[in-house]
C-alpha cells in the first residue's frame, strides 16, 4: 500500500548517508501503526520506524526494555526517524508467557517504575485512577463517535456499555499512577533467540492506571491461577479493588483497540465490527478469554 511508503524515498536517502551504503532494499511489517520499515543493505538488516518519539525510545533501549538504537535523527521533511537492528525473535504464545512469567512480570515492573520514562511523557492531570480513567473513557467516547453511524446494527449495545463503563469508572478509588504501554499485546512483544525479551511500540504509552496493562495482560495471556503469582512479582495487590479496575479497563480497551488509532493507517470494516466485539462482549459478562489460555 503506497501510503505506508510515502517517505522511503527520504529514508533511503537517510540510510545511504548514515551508514554510507548505496544499494537498499525494503519490505513492510505486518501492522497498521506508525510508517514502519525492514531494510536491508551491505547484508545487514535493519528495523526503520518513522514519526515516533524518539526521546521514549532512547530511554528503552539504554535500559534495554527495547532493540538498541544505532541512529536516529529527522528525514528532510522533519519526521523523526530511528533505525534498529532487526532481530530474528518471535511473537510470544500463551506457553511462552506462562513458561517464563517471573521474566515477563520483572519487565513490566521495571516499565512502570522507570523514573527517566516518566520525564519523558506528558504529565498526568491528576494522580488518582478515577481522573485518569474518565479521561480514558471519554477518549473513547470521543473515537466510538466517529465510526458509530457505520454500525448502527449494535450502537445501542455500545452506547450502554459505555454508560455502564462510565458509571465503574467513576467508583474507582486510589492513585499512584505509573508508566503504562497502553497496547501491550503479544504482538508488541519480541522474544529474541538469545533469551532476551524486548517491548515495542510505544507510541500509545502515558501516564496512566498499571490497571490498564494488567489487565490487558492478564485476562489475555495468564489463566486465573497464575494471575496472583504474577502480580505479586510485579507489585500490584491481587484485590477485589485492583482486579474490578483491571477488568474495567481491559472492556475499555478491547473496544478501543478495534476502533482506528488516530494518525495510523489502520482501516475501519464496519462488515467485521459486529464479529470483533466478542472479547469487549466477554469481559464486560465477566468471562475469562474466550480463546482459552493453552495456545
Amino acid at each position: 500500500m503506497l501510503h505506508r511508503q510515502k517517505h522511503q524515498d527520504e529514508v533511503r536517502r537517510y540510510l545511504q548517508q548514515h551508514f554510507r551504503v548505496q544499494g537498499w532494499r525494503f519490505s513492510l511489517p505486518h501492522g497498521r501503526g506508525t510508517e514502519t520499515y525492514f531494510a536491508r543493505g551491505n547484508g545487514q538488516d535493519y528495523f526503520v520506524k518513522v514519526a515516533v518519539p524518539v526521546e521514549r525510545y532512547l530511554t528503552l533501549s539504554e535500559i534495554g526494555l527495547t532493540p538498541p538504537i544505532i541512529t536516529y535523527g529527522n528525514l528532510e521533511s522533519g519526521l523523526s526517524i530511528i533505525v534498529q537492528p532487526y532481530i530474528e525473535g518471535r511473537t510470544p504464545s500463551r506457553s511462552d508467557y506462562h513458561n517464563q512469567l517471573s521474566e515477563v512480570a520483572d519487565l513490566i515492573r521495571t516499565l512502570h517504575h522507570q523514573p527517566t520514562l516518566q520525564g519523558c511523557l506528558p504529565a498526568a492531570s491528576s494522580n488518582f485512577y478515577k481522573e485518569t480513567g474518565i479521561e480514558a473513557i471519554n477518549r473513547l467516547r470521543s473515537k466510538w463517535e466517529l465510526y458509530k453511524a457505520q454500525v448502527q446494527i449494535v450502537a445501542d449495545f455500545v452506547d450502554s456499555s459505555l454508560e455502564q463503563l462510565d458509571k465503574q469508572v467513576s467508583s474507582f478509588s486510589g492513585e499512584g499512577l505509573v508508566v503504562s504501554h497502553n497496547d501491550i499485546c503479544n504482538a508488541n512483544w519480541l522474544f529474541a533467540p538469545d533469551g532476551k525479551i524486548y517491548i515495542v511500540d510505544f507510541e500509545s504509552m502515558s501516564i496512566d492506571d498499571a490497571a490498564a496493562d494488567m489487565g490487558v495482560l492478564l485476562w489475555w495471556y495468564y489463566p486465573p491461577e497464575l494471575r496472583q503469582q504474577f502480580l505479586k512479582i510485579a507489585g500490584y495487590p491481587y484485590n477485589d479493588e485492583f482486579q474490578f479496575r483491571m477488568r474495567v479497563r481491559m472492556a475499555m480497551h478491547c473496544l478501543s483497540i478495534i476502533l482506528p488509532r488516530e494518525g495510523s493507517f489502520d482501516e475501519f470494516k464496519p462488515e467485521n465490527f459486529r464479529e470483533s466485539l466478542r472479547d469487549f462482549r466477554a469481559v464486560l459478562e465477566g468471562k475469562e478469554n474466550p480463546e482459552g489460555y493453552n495456545k
